[in-house]
């Protein structure tokens, strides 16, 4: 078992750490007709959206790319926390996407598309140099997740529900074939690593979500892990020769002396 350094590059943090949580509790939650999560963007998850700003920032990133909108609460998101960037979202479902694009009709910078996102995908990378690829897309048959992986060449790829050994955090399994990182060395054979979100890390402010969380992954294509690496939002997950996740219980044993440290 690998264990997660401890690194010292922080989250958005004062007035912009301000302007993210008002975009992100500003969100109605329609996702809570279905979800399991209760809806809301990333699921109602305020460290997911942390981890995903900061993908953004660092890789200067010129759009965004969601496969899988439901509902559009995370697009709505989106595209009120990055006005500047163009969001390019979409879903198999016609009523779904039909829903969301009503809901953002006065959102300028978000397009929404019908179809099947491994389908589409080209389509929308196509519009961007650097974007950042949010692939949600886990409901229906056939699960395009494999296939969407391997259309984007350059860009930072955020996987959700995503396995990353941690006990609080769930993942989706299809036809007993789970989204973790096995998963992701199957579809991309000469990828050496990638990153998940690290619980652990210093966010600054607690996560609302008290129901299911879900893991998330990230992984660079064609950009420089040593990114992500510089960051304590993520911990490196070795794929090859073999997987090696990450030793959470000594980032737990670590956290809980720092915590205890600062009382005294």
């Amino acid at each position: 078992m690998s264990s997660v350094n401890q690194r010292i590059r922080m989250p958005v943090t004062g007035p912009q750490l301000d302007e993210m949580l008002l975009a992100f509790y500003r969100v109605p939650r329609a996702g809570a007709v279905r979800l399991s999560d209760g809806g809301g963007p990333f699921g109602f998850d305020i460290t997911v959206a942390i981890q995903f700003d900061f993908a953004v920032s660092a890789y200067e990133c010129d759009g965004i790319i969601e496969t899988g909108c439901f509902l559009g609460d995370t697009t709505e998101y989106l595209a009120h926390r990055y006005p500047e960037l163009a969001v390019v979202t979409c879903d198999v479902v016609d009523e779904h996407s039909r829903f969301t694009r009503r809901r953002l009709a006065d959102m300028p910078n978000v397009t929404v598309m019908t179809g099947d996102s491994a389908t589409l995908l080209p389509e929308m990378l196509a519009r961007f140099t650097r974007p950042i690829v949010y692939l949600d897309a886990h409901w229906y048959e056939p699960w395009p997740l494999r296939a969407e992986l391997t259309c984007v060449e350059r860009g930072v790829v955020c996987v959700d529900d995503f396995f990353i050994g941690h006990p609080r955090f769930a993942s989706d399994v299809y036809n007993g074939r789970r989204c973790d990182p096995e998963l992701v060395a199957l579809a991309l054979p000469e990828l050496e690593e990638l990153y998940v979100g690290n619980p652990y890390a210093s966010y600054g402010v607690p996560c609302l979500q008290v129901g299911r969380r879900c893991g998330t992954a990230f992984i660079p294509r064609g950009l420089d892990g040593a990114i992500l690496a510089s960051s304590e939002l993520f911990a490196r997950v070795p794929l090859r020769p073999e997987t090696v996740m990450p030793d959470w219980s000594s980032c737990e044993q670590a956290a809980t002396a720092g915590l205890e440290e600062r009382r005294t």
